[in-house]
């Protein structure tokens, strides 16, 4: 069966949320409002569409991404699954929601300029020492205690 994949572009209504999986996972869930214009031959000006709101839900690094870079009232394009979900409200009454699992997310450079950053990897991640904020080198984290039998000219050389 094939998915219905589109793209989305609209304004973030709300900061996104956190939420965690009950395997270990993050998800992140945000809401975009997308307002459609059109051209209304009648007044011969352009109208807006009724506003739709898409409930967007990105998973893992995605969605790590996400929280670092998307704020309210950010414009942006949004890539993946469009799917509906149907629940009951404590009203009785059955309500429906258009979703869209995320595959890719953007800022719409169209109202605005980004500044794209890789976030670190694990091994790009300096080794600390928690009581004096140093970076740690690997010859002084593996074993403290040797540091000190280093005693002479070579040891006020930097260690790369």
């Amino acid at each position: 069966m094939r998915d219905i994949q589109t793209t989305l572009m609209g304004n973030v209504t709300a900061d996104p949320t956190e939420h965690r999986q009950e395997d270990g996972s993050t998800s992140v869930k945000l809401r975009i409002a997308v307002t459609g214009r059109y051209y209304n031959t009648a007044t011969q000006d352009f109208a807006d569409r009724k506003t739709e709101f898409v409930t967007v839900f990105a998973r893992r690094g995605l969605g790590q991404n996400v929280m670092r870079s998307v704020h309210k009232g950010q414009p942006l394009l949004v890539t993946g699954r469009l799917n509906t979900s149907e629940w009951q409200g404590t009203d009785g009454i059955t309500r429906y929601s258009l979703n869209l699992q995320a595959e890719s997310i953007g800022h719409d450079l169209t109202y605005g300029s980004s500044q794209f950053t890789k976030p670190l990897r694990a091994q790009d991640v300096p080794n600390v020492d928690p009581n004096s904020g140093e970076i740690l080198t690997e010859a002084s984290s593996a074993n403290p205690e040797d540091a000190d039998e280093t005693e002479g000219e070579d040891s006020l050389a930097p260690a790369f």
